[in-house]
C-alpha cells in the first residue's frame, strides 16, 4: 500500500498541487496588488452621492468622507487609517460636526460567502475609545417593505468620546461631553424586521450639554449660548422585541439637571424610515441657575419662550412629544397630554426627583 502510494505521489503533486500552487499565489497576488486607491475613491463617492428613498426620491447625503489610506489586512479584509465624516449642516444657523477614526479594519468570511452571506467583524480605534462588532448579511435580497438583508448585527463600545459622535451631536444641536459604553444586540431572522428582535444598554459617565459659547436654537425666539450643563450618568436601555425598540429606562441625574425619555420606535428595512414617538422631560435645577450670570440668564429666557412656556408643567418639568422618521425631520412640540405626577406618587423607572 504504501509502495503504492509513493508511486502515486508525482501524480498528485501534478493533479492536485501544482493547481493549488498555482491558484494559491495568483490570489495572493491579486490581493496584493489590488487597485486600494480606487478603491478609496469609489467609497467616498458611493458615501457622499445622494441617497435614493424606496419612492425613487433622491436626498443630498449632507456629508463628507475622507479617508487617509486603505490598505489590505490578512486575507480577506481591509484596514483603513485616517478617516473622517463631516455631516454637514442642513440650516444655515447649524454647524458641520465631524467625527475621526484613527484606525478601521474589516474582516469577512469565505465560508459565510458560500452560503450566499457575508458575515463581517469589524474593529474601530477612534474618537478617544475603542468599537468592536460583527453583523451578518444575507446576499442577493433586496430591501423590500418588510424585509431587510440584514440578519444579525453586535457592537460593543468602550470609552466613546460622546462628544466625537458626530450623528448625536447633530441631533443634539449642543457640544456634548461624556465617555459612551455598552452594547447593541440585534437578530432579524430570516431578515423580516417584524420579527427583530434585541436589546441596548448604554451609559454615559459625566455627560455635560453645552460648552458656554455654542448656541441652541429655540423655536420662535431665537439662539441662546448654553452654558455648560453637568447632567450626571446617563443610562440608555431598551428592548427590541418584534419590530419594535421600546425604552425601558433613559435619564440622567444631577444637581444641575434632570432628564427623563420614554417611547419606542418602530423599525423598519431602512432604518431611516423607522416611525419613531418619544416623550421628553427635562429640567435645569436652582443650582445651575446660580452657577453663573449666564446660567441665569438661561432660565430667564426658559421662562418667555413661547414653546417652552407651554410645555412646562406644573413640577417645573419641561414636556415635549417628538416623532417623526430619521430620513425626514422629527418635529418635538410641547406635550400639553404630560400631565404632572400626583404629590407622592412614584417617578417613572429611570428618573429621579
Amino acid at each position: 500500500m504504501k509502495e503504492r502510494l509513493l508511486a502515486l505521489r508525482p501524480i498528485l503533486l501534478r493533479v492536485i498541487g501544482y493547481p493549488l500552487f498555482f491558484f494559491f499565489f495568483f490570489f495572493v497576488f491579486l490581493y496584493a496588488t489590488f487597485p486600494w486607491d480606487r478603491l478609496r475613491e469609489a467609497i467616498v463617492a458611493a458615501a457622499e452621492a445622494p441617497r435614493m428613498s424606496p419612492s425613487g426620491r433622491a436626498t443630498p447625503s449632507n456629508m463628507e468622507l475622507a479617508i487617509g489610506s486603505l490598505s489590505p489586512t490578512f486575507f480577506p479584509g481591509v484596514e483603513a487609517r485616517d478617516v473622517r465624516v463631516t455631516l454637514l449642516p442642513q440650516r444655515s444657523t447649524d454647524r458641520p460636526v465631524s467625527m475621526s477614526i484613527d484606525k478601521l479594519r474589516l474582516h469577512i468570511s469565505l465560508f459565510a460567502l458560500l452560503a450566499q452571506r457575508a458575515s463581517l467583524s469589524f474593529s474601530m480605534l477612534g474618537m478617544g475609545g475603542s468599537v468592536e462588532g460583527s453583523a451578518s448579511i444575507a446576499l442577493g435580497t433586496p430591501a423590500t417593505p418588510r424585509i431587510s438583508p440584514l440578519r444579525a448585527f453586535e457592537v460593543t463600545l468602550d470609552n466613546v468620546r460622546l462628544g466625537q459622535v458626530a450623528p448625536l451631536v447633530s441631533m443634539v444641536g449642543l457640544p456634548l461631553g461624556g465617555n459612551l459604553s455598552g452594547t447593541i444586540t440585534v437578530n432579524i431572522p430570516d431578515g423580516d424586521v417584524a420579527l427583530t428582535e434585541g436589546t441596548m444598554r448604554l451609559t454615559t459617565d459625566r455627560l455635560t450639554v453645552g460648552d458656554g459659547r455654542a448656541q441652541f436654537q429655540i423655536p420662535h425666539f431665537g439662539g441662546v449660548t448654553i452654558e455648560q450643563i453637568r447632567a450626571g450618568r446617563l443610562e440608555a436601555n431598551a428592548d427590541i422585541r418584534r419590530g419594535v425598540v421600546q425604552f425601558t429606562r433613559v435619564g440622567a441625574h444631577s444637581e444641575e439637571f434632570d432628564l427623563q425619555i420614554d417611547g419606542r420606535i418602530n423599525l423598519r428595512p431602512n432604518f431611516a424610515d423607522s416611525a419613531l414617538n418619544l416623550g421628553l422631560r427635562f429640567r435645569l435645577t436652582d443650582v445651575y441657575r446660580a452657577k453663573s450670570e449666564q446660567a441665569g440668564r438661561i432660565m430667564s429666557v426658559m421662562d418667555m419662550a413661547p414653546d417652552l412656556r407651554r410645555a412646562r408643567r406644573p413640577d417645573g418639568l419641561f414636556a415635549f412629544r417628538c416623532s417623526g422618521t430619521f430620513e425626514r425631520s422629527i418635529s418635538c412640540p410641547p406635550d400639553a397630554s404630560a400631565s404632572a405626577p400626583t404629590p407622592g406618587a412614584a417617578m417613572p423607572p429611570g428618573f429621579s426627583p
